[in-house]
């Protein structure tokens, strides 16, 4: 019997991710956007990593507002890291109407119940009925 995260992996909606960003291209698009020039954008990202490294290993959460926040924290077996607490504006942002522009697979599954799931997979696999 199939598990419901199975139906889930293979029909439920995925986003089609781009490549990544690379920095040199971040760093011109905000260079195009403020009076800075690529190399101080560049130099200004190198030293934000240093500071959050500086900072949290003090220790001292960062909030960047509109970003996010910034906090050590350990593990059981002594283990330190970073945690990235999303801003809530920058996560409701891309949940803004036209706000998401790229690619989005199973689209049309979007919303679908357990119900249809089942249909879909149990159509698909009958051999391997989905369990509720």
């Amino acid at each position: 019997m199939a598990k419901l995260i199975e139906a889930i992996r293979d029909y439920g909606p995925r986003l089609k991710l781009n490549s990544t960003v690379p920095l040199e291209v971040l760093a011109i698009w905000i260079a195009s956007r403020t009076m800075l020039n690529k190399s101080v954008v560049l130099m200004v990202l190198m030293e934000l990593k240093e500071a959050v490294l500086y900072f949290n290993g003090m220790g001292s959460p960062i909030r960047l507002p509109g970003l996010g926040r910034f906090a050590p924290s350990i593990s059981y077996d002594g283990r330190l890291r970073i945690n990235l607490s999303i801003d809530s504006e920058l996560s409701h942002g891309i949940n803004k109407r036209d706000a998401f522009s790229g690619h989005i697979n199973n689209r049309a599954n979007i919303g679908l119940d357990k119900a249809n799931l089942k249909a879909r997979w149990d159509e698909a696999h009958p051999d391997n009925p989905l369990e509720l």
